[in-house]
């Protein structure tokens, strides 16, 4: 799978994870994501290296993310 496929798996991976529960959304959220308040203003970026298969497979399967 490329890592383009990958990405766009992810992304509706997401919202079969909010339909299930959002403290399931916002767990595999903060694990894909690294997110930073400076003053009022939320900076987001991507952590490419945690976009893999594995992760897409456990987010199908309605698992929470490890710690």
């Amino acid at each position: 799978m490329s890592q383009i496929e990958l990405n766009t798996a992810i992304e509706n991976a997401f919202q079969l994870c909010a339909a299930k529960s959002w403290e399931l959304f916002d767990a595999w959220y903060e694990r894909l994501h690294n997110v930073q308040m400076i003053g009022n203003v939320e900076h987001i970026e991507v952590i490419e290296s945690e976009h893999n298969e594995t992760n897409l497979n456990l987010m199908l399967q309605g698992v929470m993310p490890s710690a």
